[in-house]
């Protein structure tokens, strides 16, 4: 298959027009990494006070109802500066592509409409204030919890969309991993690894997998093939890092074809 054909259709899947394909993807940054025999997620957890936790929880199999809420007041509905309204993509108990949309209102947490959010895949601004972006770090965690304990999403101060690379595979859908990049940009040495909960296309919940790894000390990748691997329906795909001094922090981004059973 030559390199044309495979952007060629990588495009007409992108287009549109590949009937039971789509694109999916992610992107992801942190800074403060620290040493942490477990790894740490790809995520600005550290930004909140307290901390988030350093590997993003998993919501129950059954769906959670979920509050979002910012660490500023200018981060509300009723004001024109930060982030107004947001907008989540999650699946449901079923594993089912859903959306919500949400009115901020700054450090008052707001709950979900849903009460059955099994995975939170996107969180981005509908519509801003006069400055174009988040004015707090703004969350998603288990309605009744605290953000500590039960971070699953997140939208850092600065940004209008998250920076989480954390997808869960549709129900009756196969994710075709194609390939991956990371960026470090501290001098110490990061382990990077992007996993899923599955292993030769079974699924394996709750744990995770390593389907590509790199070594990275201030520099970047580049771009890396993951050779098509599949990712079976309800797996998470995540990136971590294990760094081998505190204080590092880069960036990192994944996408694959996913394709209707």
């Amino acid at each position: 298959m030559s390199r044309q054909f495979t952007q060629d259709f990588i495009l007409e899947v992108a287009k549109g027009n590949v009937a039971g394909h789509s694109i999916m993807s992610a992107m992801g940054e942190w800074e403060g990494g620290s040493v942490d025999v477990d790894g740490e997620d790809c995520c600005r957890w550290v930004d909140f006070t307290p901390d988030g936790p350093a590997r993003l929880p998993t919501p129950a199999p059954a769906g959670e109802q979920m509050t979002v809420i910012s660490e500023s007041n200018a981060d509300n509905g009723a004001t024109a500066t930060g982030v107004l309204t947001i907008r989540i993509h999650y699946l449901d108990d079923n594993g089912d592509e859903q959306t919500e949309e949400k009115t901020l209102n700054g450090t008052t947490g707001v709950n979900t409409t849903a009460t059955d959010i099994r995975f939170v895949n996107d969180m981005y601004a509908l519509t801003v204030g006069d400055n174009g972006v988040a004015e707090g770090n703004i969350a998603i965690y288990k309605q009744g919890d605290t953000i500590p304990n039960t971070l699953y999403c997140m939208i850092a101060a600065g940004g209008n969309k998250s920076l989480v690379p954390h997808r869960m595979v549709p129900l009756a859908k196969t994710l075709y991993l194609q390939g991956w990049h990371t960026e470090i940009s501290s001098n110490d040495r990061c382990a990077m690894r992007i996993r899923s909960t599955d292993m030769n296309g079974v699924l394996l919940p709750g744990v995770f997998c390593f389907k590509g790894d790199a070594y990275v000390a201030k520099a970047a990748s580049g771009e890396l093939s993951l050779h098509s691997v599949p990712v079976p329906a309800l797996s998470i795909v995540k990136v971590s890092h294990w760094d081998d001094q505190g204080g590092s922090e880069g960036s990192c981004g994944w996408w694959g074809v996913l394709v209707d059973d």
